[in-house]
């Protein structure tokens, strides 16, 4: 028999006065309650003000592209005409500013409006949504390009000796700069006059906001509606902006060149706002603006990318997961007085009401985006790790109010990091959340050992506290003394509410003996009820047709929505025999739909089938993998279909797992990294470069015979990094800028010992 369960009935206990009060139940969960929401007002405010300001910002002359590190023949995305469907239209975005090329709205980070499960980004009315209308003579070809390199989206013309362009681009070392520049130029002796005449596309005032005029190019902003007020208020802003580029610019017979810029500085802090702008302005009249931004993008690149040679759209398939990845997370680590709010399923460009998951925070970040970023970018994978940290006390207070000890995160966060989950029952029930923010905690400190983190930045009590949740929140079963998890949500969202879900459990279980291994490296004892609970918690298996079932009652002629039980291998990686494996893979491939899949679902299969060695599947897989990148400017859909949410980071991240953890062979273990690399089908060359590892940085290179590392950087007060090539044989010390050479094969790589 089981043991009594608790039936707790909760209320949303931080809400507003006009309260949205939900009354949640841990069990029975009607099913037409599904989207249950309550109509908010609909409020209108005025929008910046676009008054004339004198004339824009000019200066003689051109500034020319700035030289990129990476190869410009798979990063520059060129076509003669944007995309018909808008989600498919590319963004520029540096983690604190992001708006889609042409549009009507720019969003910054942690600006959010509407109460508690109405929460989401909060549109700001653009003041750089440009493009041009018309070019007089005629007779100009258009095109328009995403440079991924340089991070620019430019409409250029060209006609006999005469160039226009309008380039746009999320300032990358000024972080609050939204970028705007008109380039016309002559490139040779043709003295036509020339004409340009630039559009803004405003659109309507926004629903989200209070905006007020202070002086000339400076407005003043005001979120209507806090998320929780007991929490947080409503967040003030500011918007400062040159004088606006919209209307009919002339290059006259006898001038050469001339530039004009927009500039729109986005903060809440106005001493920020009004440095940032002086200083970009000073940039741009001396021809230093671009350069200081494609500065930053370089060494982004430098830091860490993915090449390939042999397969140019797959060269262009890692850029673009990479670029539009990074375009939403600051590389300039985190401000303690405006942190990053996190990584949301369609980046930072997009979440406005009723569209692209309002730009709540979910698993995908954790368990999707974080992985390879950390791999290749140590230091924004820590920024992402502290999205976590930030709101660990609202954790705290979400599982107070739930009826539970310790910490419980949020199926979908916002500002505040309580529930803004507009699907009642999923944020009810969908309690894996808790574990994949462990996993990511425990993915950082086998990276990193980061102690500084981990004891004075709250991420061990991250790992503590939900243990503590699921220790409350499992029932034990006094029949065979087990323990299981009632009344969930797994990742495969078609099926609840369900008992003993086998990733809930199996995630649940590595949380809780996380939390005694961290106990012990930092001194403190063994909890034995979290090691008894991890011991005994419910795995569901069915020893006759050998593979996990995915819940209590499952059979496989249900059908599946996404990636679930199979990411038990990958990247849970639970022990289970090779045979088990392969008919978790075999049976849910076929249980899940080969359609309108999220992005993410077949790289985790492809990863699988390359684990126990089908190249020939794991090809076939990878082209289903890719059929949501959506041309020409590789925005990757939620469906491949092109519908759901646009710009989905979920399946970039996935696809960036299968060719850094699939075809690279990447394993992230408590002492070391393995590595068993295999070529991408098409491909002749694969290069990692800056793969970070506790303190250290190495490049890993490698052909079908071949294989070279070369370690490149080691942090003061380290020792650098050792090898050892196969699965036995001697470690060896690898030296900064000296490569190693070898035949390609399984290897394994650490910190150096003394």
């Amino acid at each position: 028999m089981l043991s009594k369960q608790r039936k707790v009935t909760v209320a949303l206990v931080f809400v507003l006065t006009t309260s949205l009060c939900c009354a949640l139940t841990s069990q029975h969960e009607e099913d037409d309650v599904y989207y249950v929401r309550q109509l908010h007002e609909t409020l209108t405010s005025s929008p910046a003000s676009q008054a004339a300001q004198g004339p824009p910002l000019r200066t003689s002359g051109n500034s020319p592209l700035p030289p990129c590190v990476v190869p410009e023949d798979v990063t520059l995305l060129t076509s003669s005409s944007m995309p018909s469907n808008k989600n498919y239209i590319p963004e520029v975005g540096n983690g604190h500013v992001a708006t889609v090329v042409q549009s009507d709205t720019i969003f910054m980070n942690g600006l959010y409006n509407g109460a508690s499960i109405v929460s989401h980004r909060a549109r700001i009315p653009s003041t750089a949504g440009y493009n041009i209308t018309s070019v007089t003579p005629s007779g100009f070809s258009r095109q328009y390009s995403l440079d991924l390199g340089r991070g620019i989206f430019t409409e250029s013309y060209t006609w006999s000796g005469l160039n226009v362009s309008l380039r746009t681009y999320a300032h990358r070392l000024f972080t609050t700069v939204l970028v705007n520049e008109l380039v016309l130029e002559r490139t040779d002796d043709n003295t036509t006059d020339v004409q340009v005449t630039v559009t803004l596309n405003s659109g309507p005032p926004s629903v989200d906001l209070t905006l007020t005029n202070l002086s000339e190019g400076l407005v003043h902003g005001q979120t209507l509606a806090a998320e929780f007020k007991d929490v947080a208020p409503a967040t003030e802003f500011y918007v400062r902006t040159s004088p606006s580029i919209e209307g009919t610019f002339s290059l006259s017979p006898n001038v050469k060149a001339e530039s004009y810029v927009r500039l729109t500085v986005i903060d809440v802090d106005l001493a920020r706002v009004n440095s940032e702008y002086d200083q970009a302005e000073a940039a741009f009249l001396s021809g230093q603006l671009l350069n200081l931004h494609v500065n930053e993008w370089n060494s982004i690149w430098q830091k860490g990318r993915i090449d390939v040679k042999g397969d140019v759209t797959i060269a262009r398939h890692n850029y673009g997961t990479l670029y539009y990845l990074l375009s939403s997370l600051p590389s300039n680590g985190n401000r303690k007085d405006w942190p990053f709010i996190g990584l949301s399923p369609g980046g930072l460009a997009h979440g406005i009401e009723g569209k692209d998951y309002y730009g709540h925070v979910f698993w995908d970040q954790d368990t999707w985006m974080f992985p390879p970023i950390a791999l290749l970018h140590s230091d924004i994978g820590k920024t992402i790790v502290e999205t976590r940290t930030k709101t660990l006390a609202t954790a705290r207070m979400w599982a107070s109010a739930t009826g539970y000890d310790g910490a419980r995160y949020p199926w979908e966060s916002a500002f505040t990091g309580l529930e803004t989950c507009p699907a009642i029952p999923v944020g009810v029930m969908e309690i894996h959340i808790n574990g994949d923010v462990a996993m990511m905690v425990r993915q950082y400190w086998q990276l990193t050992q980061d102690t500084e983190l981990m004891v004075n930045g709250s991420g061990a009590d991250i790992v503590w506290d939900t243990a503590r949740y699921w220790a409350t929140r499992v029932a034990h079963n006094t029949t065979d003394d087990s323990y299981r998890i009632l009344n969930v949500m797994p990742p495969d969202e078609f099926h609840s509410p369900v008992n003993d879900s086998v990733y809930t459990n199996s995630i649940a279980a590595m949380n809780l003996k996380f939390a005694n291994q961290l106990a012990s490296y930092f001194g403190q004892p063994e909890n034995t009820t979290w090691s008894t609970i991890s011991d005994k918690l419910r795995i569901l298996y069915d020893p006759v047709l050998d593979y996990h079932p995915e819940y209590d009652g499952f059979t496989l002629n249900e059908s599946t929505k996404q990636a679930d039980v199979v990411l038990l291998g990958f990247p849970l990686m639970a022990a289970m025999n090779e045979s088990t494996r392969r008919n978790d893979m075999i049976n849910y491939e076929k249980t899940t739909p080969t359609g309108n899949v999220p992005a993410m679902t077949w790289g985790v299969f492809l990863i699988g089938w390359l684990d126990l060695g089908d190249e020939v599947k794991a090809a076939q897989l990878f082209h289903r993998s890719v059929l949501n990148s959506q041309e020409p400017f590789l925005v990757w859909s939620e469906n491949a279909d092109g519908t759901g949410a646009a710009n989905f980071l979920t399946g970039m991240g996935g696809y960036l797992q299968l060719v850094l953890f699939g075809y690279g062979g990447g394993r992230i273990y408590d002492h070391m990294l393995t590595f068993s690399p295999v070529l991408i089908n098409g491909t002749s060359e694969v290069k990692f470069t800056g793969i970070d590892y506790r303190g250290s940085s190495f490049d890993l290179t490698y052909t079908s015979d071949n294989l070279t590392l070369t370690q490149t950087a080691v942090s003061p007060g380290h020792l650098g990094l050792e090898v050892r090539l196969g699965d036995a044989g001697a470690w060896q010390k690898l030296k900064t800028g000296i490569d190693l050479n070898a035949k390609r094969q399984k290897f394994q790589i650490r910190n150096a010992e003394n």
